[in-house]
């Protein structure tokens, strides 16, 4: 009878030591450490697909950090879980973001805008079938924005327009006219500052104001209205980052979600541990 109460304590001490071992782990993986495994291509050459690697979701003032690789979720779907996705942090709370067609400037640096992103431009009419001709043969459609007696106005994405930039001179000896160039500038909101509502914030940051002021916040033609009354002048609850990938051909971001809230941030990714490519195996990334 003694050995068989010996016996069941161990085993109980043994069950015991599993799951605080188990709660622990839990722990770690939910609020500090977190092993994830990279599935898609939007941080090449940086991070692979098939790479396995630590996020450190411990928050600090680097954490996000500006130029970290940073692990988010994206927006939750009725009945799903919230996607995740990879990209490089450009932006921070209060940084001023401008946005022209040449893409995104950030703190002095520019950085790609969205390759499906339409720009306007004007070319001479007299060049109109011949353009039209070159447009067919390389699968571009011509999107008209208006005419009159000396020029045609029309719109392009931007590979459209690497294409254009790289046939027209050659084949039709044209000067290329770009049509007027539009500025627009937005500071990233940051926890419990003023924030200017114009225009073009009003834009950018629509989805933060719904979801922090919910049903007291109304946009009603181009106007924001809290508890009823016109605000020109709003204070964020949360700190707001904006994301941008490094291979911005097969990522989704900042350029297609907007403003990233602090709580839809897991954290920063921290080391590589598994790779197919021997040489980037136990690297840390920076």
């Amino acid at each position: 009878t003694l050995h068989g109460e010996t016996m069941t304590r161990r085993l109980i001490r043994y069950l015991t030591g599993l799951v605080i071992a188990a709660l622990i782990a839990l722990g770690l993986h939910l609020f500090c450490i977190g092993s994830y495994s990279i599935s898609t291509r939007s941080m090449s050459d940086a991070l692979q697909e098939g790479d396995r690697v630590f996020v450190n979701k411990i928050r600090s003032a680097s954490n996000p950090g500006r130029g970290r690789i940073v692990l988010f979720k994206g927006h939750r779907t009725q009945g799903c879980q919230a996607p995740l996705f990879l990209s490089r942090c450009v932006g921070m709370p209060g940084d001023t973001v401008i946005i022209d067609e040449d893409g995104f400037r950030i703190a002095g640096r520019l950085y790609p805008k969205l390759p499906t992103t339409e720009n306007m431009f004007r070319i001479r009419r007299d060049i109109k079938k011949p353009l039209m001709e070159l447009m067919r043969g390389l699968n571009i459609p011509y999107r008209s924005a208006g005419e009159d007696s000396l020029s045609l106005t029309f719109r392009l994405t931007s590979r459209e327009e690497v294409l254009l930039r790289d046939k027209l001179p050659r084949l039709l000896q044209i000067e290329w006219l770009p049509g007027e160039r539009r500025r627009h500038r937005f500071v990233i909101p940051a926890k419990d500052s003023l924030y200017r509502i114009d225009s073009t914030s009003l834009l950018i940051c629509r989805e933060a104001i719904l979801t922090e002021y919910g049903n007291r916040a109304s946009i009603r033609d181009g106007v924001l209205y809290v508890d009823g009354r016109h605000r020109r002048y709003l204070f964020f609850r949360k700190n707001y980052y904006w994301m941008l990938s490094d291979n911005e051909d097969e990522a989704v971001d900042s350029r297609h979600f907007g403003l990233i809230p602090e709580t839809r941030i897991e954290g920063n990714v921290w080391f590589r541990w598994y790779s197919n490519d021997r040489k980037k195996l136990f690297k840390r990334i920076e």
